[in-house]
């Protein structure tokens, strides 16, 4: 299976390319395995509460579909964006 993962703010200047398909020998995985790809495979490593990140996936946040356990599918969007306050 192979899923689109896009950076958006800080993620972008950390990682360095705005998407990147990743691939996995897998038909379903976590959000959890992927950013473990991504540690592996990038040498990046994102923490939700400590990097001001969010996750989509779908374009759905993934607090709403069980945090780093939500399953992922073949051609799943996922993004992963800085939060910016304002006021």
């Amino acid at each position: 299976m192979k899923v689109l993962a896009k950076f958006v703010g800080s993620p972008y200047k950390i990682v360095g390319v705005s998407d990147i398909w990743l691939f996995f020998d897998k038909d379903e995985i976590t959000v959890r395995e992927l950013l473990n790809k991504l540690e592996m495979e990038r040498g990046v490593k994102f923490t939700l509460e400590s990097d001001n990140i969010v996750i989509l996936v779908n374009g759905r946040r993934i607090e709403f579909m069980g945090g780093l356990d939500a399953r992922l599918k073949d051609l799943d969007e996922i993004v992963v964006a800085s939060i910016i306050g304002g006021g």
